[in-house]
């Protein structure tokens, strides 16, 4: 028996045994179905609406030519037509207008001489054309024989001496003809009944290109989708061709993109009310848990379609059931996560064309799949979390009755309250200035989750007290020894408090009295506990899975946090005594305040902040130094430049949105975070490399940290100390 000729329960437990798929997602797969149909999912509104759509193109299209009286078609594209979006989704509508006052050829074969005014143009392609354009090459009004060293306002020369067709000119009438400012890439945007609309004008070739004909007729057919009914009905449709060129191309401005629109729409009305749903729900999915970490230019709902149509291409039909609908839904997610991982996203009709090239950077490829694993491994829980519509608080309600517990409620919320907790402790190293021990009474255990959040403030204000009580101990000539036992218990108090940040600064205090043994041990307990399970500042909201321990593992938060979060550590004015001489640097990294520098909503306040992970690397490098381990120095100083790299890809990220930031009248303050985590993790490293004989690769490592950020950086100090080094040199040689 195939896969095709399987009953749909067969087939959905041979998947289960090999994705490990629950049990419970057949039950949530028909709940699933019920809300989505409560909302307007129904196969009844689905084509009462699309055919409205289709009503409402046909009068527009009508009213646009008796108005413009141009030989032009309006259609209407996009996720109103198609049905596939909801009040809340907000999707907008795109619209084509056909020009007509052209001949498109894929093949001279095809020319015909024409009776009218209309112009012959050949597509045509060369080496340094990409994948999905083409280019148009102007022809003899009477012979199909290329124009050549032709040029005015709508006609260049390309790099082959051709005359072809310039993309900028139609964008530039067809913005002008409608009296529109706005725009967005070769779309114009105005509004069309309260919605957002994108207009474009494009120019249809009634031929497909014979490549892509000949792969959708045979490649295309495993599972019997396109059918072949389908597919003649396809092959007739036009293939748009739209007026811009691809972004990284150095002839971009004579580009013109294969959009095959019409051909889109047609497969779309054939998916059945699994296939529907399951689309809407990634759209869904997408706009909850990936449009909210500022990549949502990068994964589209174009992406999430073509996923679609290779998914029902490469499954049997028997899959798409209304019982398999979770099932699909994750199958959908996986084959997006290895697009993601590959940076490779193939369209549908030209899979050599990559619709991931130019958009995908670094850090948002790392970004989109952590999201798109950590949802994955959910089992489901993602859909009890979907704001929109109510699908989460609706199925969460109707699973109740078959006592599936999917509540995933209370581990969002706790997100957000470790997140609040997260802006908490940015204010809490202005605490470091205070002396009066009564003020711990602020840190009384409360009931609840106040009462969980109370102990790892507490904690945490004992770090910070403890090390200030330790400074001012050793800031006197005489160290007063009553006061450096009581900073040790305080700092021994605060070591609880997460996974690494109280015990590295205990660390530090044992480095600063010299207690080497004592330094080695706290730290080797801190590493053994640093897995890839514990979570950074920044690595805890892509991460709900991480909350997922709290429910199974009967975990407080308390708990949580002492095992899977590693704080920032900050230092302030007041902790120079005991802390490392680079840090002392990174407190003083501006001494006029630069612009009025905000860090972290503090005000003027200097502090150092280093994240834990590269505060303990640089800690074990100046205890193996002082304990003339050689091999466990070189180790650590490793480690040290496998996290400056790590951070570094989130610096050119951010680089790349600076423009964007500014050019908004943005504030640095919020993207501050990041370029201090990776200037001070590259100017520890650098001072590592110093101590260890290396002043020159020390001095090209702090050039590049004034490169990422020129501005509020220790790193002028240790660059001050390198020229004040080389004049004294200079002047003892002399």
């Amino acid at each position: 028996m195939t896969r095709l000729e399987m009953e749909p329960r067969t087939y959905r437990s041979e998947v289960c045994v090999n994705m490990n798929i629950p049990e419970h997602y057949e039950d949530v797969s028909l709940k699933l179905t019920e809300v989505l149909d409560a909302i307007g999912l129904r196969e009844d509104l689905r084509w009462q609406r699309i055919n409205t759509w289709l009503q409402i193109e046909e009068l527009d299209r009508i009213h646009a030519e008796s108005i413009y009286d141009i030989d032009a078609r309006m259609y209407c594209f996009g996720s109103q037509p198609e049905a596939t979006t909801t009040p809340q989704l907000l999707s907008d509508i795109d619209r084509v207008h056909l020009y007509r006052k052209y001949v498109v050829l894929h093949d001279l074969r095809f020319w015909v001489p024409s009776l009218d005014t209309k112009k012959s143009l050949l597509m045509v392609t060369d080496e340094s054309t990409p994948s999905g354009y083409v280019k148009l090459q102007l022809l003899h009004s009477d012979a199909p024989i290329p124009v050549r060293n032709y040029q005015n306002i709508m006609f260049h020369i390309d790099t082959e001496g051709r005359s072809v067709l310039y993309n900028g000119f139609f964008r530039a009438i067809f913005k002008y003809f409608l009296n529109h400012v706005d725009s967005h890439g070769p779309a114009i945007t105005t509004l069309m009944n309260g919605l957002s609309c994108d207009m474009v004008v494009a120019i249809p070739c009634r031929y497909w290109p014979d490549e892509v004909s000949r792969r959708m007729s045979t490649a295309r057919i495993n599972y019997n989708w396109p059918t072949k009914r389908m597919m003649d009905v396809i092959k007739q449709t036009p293939v748009l061709l739209v007026p811009v060129g691809q972004r990284s191309s150095p002839q971009q401005h004579l580009e013109w993109r294969l959009s095959f629109s019409f051909a889109e729409k047609l497969l779309m009305m054939q998916f059945n009310s699994t296939q529907y749903k399951c689309y809407v729900m990634l759209k869904f999915i997408k706009k909850t848990f990936i449009n909210v970490h500022d990549v949502e230019n990068v994964l589209t709902s174009y992406h999430c379609k073509t996923c679609m149509f290779y998914l029902i291409v490469d499954t049997p039909a028997s899959l798409w059931q209304p019982n398999n609908l979770m099932l699909c839904m994750d199958l959908c997610l996986k084959l997006l996560l290895s697009w993601v991982q590959s940076a490779n996203c193939p369209n549908f009709f030209v899979p050599d064309e990559n619709m991931f090239l130019g958009k995908l950077t670094c850090l948002a490829q790392e970004k989109i799949a952590r999201i798109l694993q950590d949802l994955l491994q959910q089992n489901g829980r993602y859909v009890t979390i979907i704001p929109h519509e109510n699908i989460g608080d609706n199925v969460v309600r109707v699973c109740q009755s078959l006592c599936i517990n999917l509540s995933y409620t209370n581990e969002y919320f706790l997100a957000q309250t470790i997140s609040e907790l997260m802006k908490n402790l940015d204010y809490l190293s202005v605490s470091l200035l205070l002396t009066d021990r009564e003020k711990f009474s602020i840190f009384k255990p409360r009931h609840g989750t106040r009462q969980e959040i109370g102990i790892v403030l507490r904690a945490l204000f004992c770090s910070a007290f403890g090390n200030h009580l330790a400074s001012q101990s050793l800031k006197q000539e005489m160290c007063h020894q009553e006061k450096l036992i009581v900073a040790h218990e305080f700092l021994l108090l605060g070591s609880s408090s997460d996974v690494a940040s109280g015990k590295l600064k205990l660390a530090a205090f044992y480095l600063a009295m010299g207690k080497l043994d004592a330094m080695e041990d706290m730290l080797k307990q801190v590493d053994a506990n640093f897995t890839h399970t514990v979570y950074e500042r920044w690595d805890i909201y892509n991460n709900l899975s991480a909350f997922s321990k709290i429910p199974q593992e009967h975990l407080s938060i308390t708990n949580f946090i002492q095992k899977c979060f590693a704080f920032t550590v900050f230092y302030s004015l007041s902790d120079i005594h005991c802390i490392p001489k680079v840090l002392i640097f990174e407190i003083f990294r501006s001494t006029d305040l630069e612009g009025t520098f905000n860090i972290f909503a503090l005000g003027c306040f200097p502090l150092a902040v280093v994240t834990a992970k590269a505060y303990l690397y640089f800690l074990q490098y100046q205890c193996y130094l002082l304990k003339g381990r050689v091999a466990q120095r070189y180790v650590s100083l490793n480690n040290m430049i496998c996290v400056y790299k790590d951070y570094y890809h989130k610096f050119l990220f951010l680089m790349e949105s600076l423009e964007t930031v500014c050019a908004t009248n943005g504030s640095l303050v919020e993207m501050s975070p990041v370029f201090i985590f990776i200037t001070t993790s590259m100017n520890l490293m650098a001072y590592c490399l110093k101590q260890e004989g290396r002043p020159m690769d020390a001095f090209k490592v702090l050039c590049l940290s004034m490169k990422a950020n020129n501005q509020n950086n220790g790193a002028k100090w240790q660059i001050a100390t390198f020229i004040n080094s080389a004049i004294k040199m200079l002047w003892v040689r002399q």
